[in-house]
């Protein structure tokens, strides 16, 4: 799960915000391409996998969290292993830091971005939702302490939720919708903006109709905007979606990354969570 989801994110980062000519050129799944702002976001994932990492790390230290508990984990996982591709905001507020509370007091939780549910899927790991929707909620406030912060991070861990226990008791989006009494505007529109509820309205729908990884990962790229976290989410909720179609092309799984923190380190993770939650990986 976290591995597809940073090839997804490095994948994506390649064709994040350019123009449509260069994605209508270049996706064409052949080969990773450098970021536009920085060169050394190549064949490399961005934020979004590493505070996914930091969430599945937490998953498996502690059942019960604090914002202050998971904002030091933050923390500990940028300085660990500093990168590219947190907004300035987050990226100086992160440097800037040595503790949890340092970096909670840098934020003014005004954000609707969509960083709180870019990190969110390990957490449809947890079979009980109510406990799913806490630490959903928790982890969100530490940056995003707002309704379209909070709720976005809850439908990306309630979708991984509903391909893992709940697939084929009812529809995905009545599952949404009833669980977080809402109705969900989910339409596939781009360019996609940051914000949360943009994001999610789109990534939903792109994995609910498909099985494919191959076929959703060039669909989430061609609609421009933020790719690298379209495509991140898409990859990490069909990688446990039943019957899905394996396909994505293996120079995306050989040319991750494989420091410290790369794709061995990414592969364990996702070992230790699903032994964790007595769950097979499919």
């Amino acid at each position: 799960m976290i591995l597809e989801a940073a090839i997804g994110d490095a994948y994506g980062a390649g064709f994040e915000f350019k123009e449509a000519e260069f994605i209508l050129k270049n996706n064409n799944l052949k080969a990773y391409y450098q970021h536009g702002l920085y060169n050394d976001i190549y064949k490399k994932y961005t934020d979004d996998t590493q505070m996914a990492i930091a969430i599945a790390e937490l998953l498996l230290e502690q059942s019960d969290w604090t914002p202050e508990y998971v904002s030091d984990k933050f923390v500990e996982v940028f300085h660990r292993d500093k990168r590219r591709g947190y907004s300035e905001r987050i990226y100086n507020a992160l440097n800037n830091s040595k503790t949890g509370a340092d970096l909670m007091n840098a934020m003014d939780y005004q954000s609707t971005g969509n960083g709180s549910a870019m990190r969110s899927y390990p957490i449809g790991l947890v079979s009980d939702i109510d406990k799913l929707l806490e630490l959903s909620k928790i982890q969100a406030i530490t940056t995003h302490n707002t309704k379209e912060g909070i709720i976005s991070a809850q439908r990306i861990a309630l979708t991984v939720h509903y391909y893992l226990y709940k697939d084929g008791d009812q529809p995905l989006i009545d599952f949404l919708d009833e669980t977080l009494k809402e109705k969900g505007n989910y339409k596939i529109v781009g360019p996609v903006s940051v914000h949360g509820f943009s994001t999610t309205n789109v990534v939903i729908p792109l994995v609910d109709n498909t099985f494919s990884l191959k076929n959703t990962l060039k669909e989430s790229v061609d609609l421009g905007g933020d790719t690298d976290t379209v495509a991140e989410l898409c990859m990490a909720i069909l990688s446990v979606k039943k019957k899905k179609e394996s396909n994505l092309p293996q120079f995306l799984f050989d040319e991750l990354e494989n420091g410290k923190y790369g794709r061995d380190y990414l592969i364990s993770l996702d070992d230790q969570l699903f032994h964790k939650f007595k769950l097979e990986i499919r």
